[in-house]
């Protein structure tokens, strides 16, 4: 795993995360106290995750959409990360014309 990166509005996820269903991402929330939960299977897809949002951050329209998604029986990764079946989607709002980083 890179220890710097440099972040292009065409950033691809890596391929050890693209092709291993092993690196998710599960979005859990509990009910109770309404604590919002990011369970990573390792690392890499957290930090893949950590990069889609800088992206966000970067480069996004002000809104951005993760959630889970499912084709022939394998979880994709949609918009740099795979949320696991039983995620919560996630949705991420910025302010439009906001302070340039």
């Amino acid at each position: 795993m890179k220890t710097s990166v440099n972040l292009l509005p065409d950033t691809e996820v890596s391929s050890e995360v693209a092709d291993s269903e092993a690196h998710n991402v599960r979005v859990r929330v509990d009910g109770g106290n309404q604590d919002v939960y990011l369970e990573c299977s390792s690392r890499e897809a957290l930090y893949e995750f950590g990069k889609a949002l800088m992206c966000e951050a970067l480069y996004g329209s002000g809104q951005g959409e993760f959630y889970a998604l499912g084709q022939e029986g394998k979880w994709l990764v949609v918009n740099g990360a795979r949320l696991t079946a039983d995620s919560s989607r996630l949705f991420v709002f910025t302010p439009q014309g906001g302070s340039e980083l």
